[in-house]
């Protein structure tokens, strides 16, 4: 009994035992594949996540640069900060994206977007963002 319903799910699924008359098996001919399959990656842009920082003292900024070093962008808040350190911050992060190929934006007085090599900004931000929140 349970070779008949093993013989039907075989043959369904198209791997029934093949034999002649004289029920002797008779075997395919297996060409062998030798080249190695290409594989091709449906995904072709990963799911970016953007840090966003409000920093409160310069020194924080090491960890940022950490970031863009990984290739994360970031926008960074520093309406919190006092303004001379603000420069400073924005001095340094600056320098750090032009050693990594990367890019600042300005979004608004206190805020700014660092990016990375690995990643395009086009356009101005700050009309973009003016414009999303009618503050022309």
């Amino acid at each position: 009994m349970s070779a008949k319903v093993l013989d039907k799910l075989m043959s369904f699924f198209g791997m029934e035992d093949e034999s002649d008359e004289n029920g002797e098996y008779v075997s395919e001919t297996v060409i062998p594949y030798n080249k190695k399959p290409k594989i091709v990656n449906i995904h072709t842009q990963s799911q970016v996540k953007v840090l966003i920082v409000k920093p409160e003292k310069f020194e924080q900024v090491i960890n940022i640069c950490n970031e863009l070093k990984n290739r994360k962008p970031v926008i960074i808040d520093l309406q919190i900060m006092d303004k001379t350190e603000a420069q400073r911050v924005i001095d340094f992060l600056s320098g750090a994206a032009f050693a990594l190929n990367g890019e600042i934006k300005k979004i608004s007085s206190y805020i700014f977007f660092v990016a990375p090599e690995n990643f395009d900004v086009s356009g101005d931000i700050k009309d973009e963002v003016n414009s999303l929140y009618n503050l022309t």
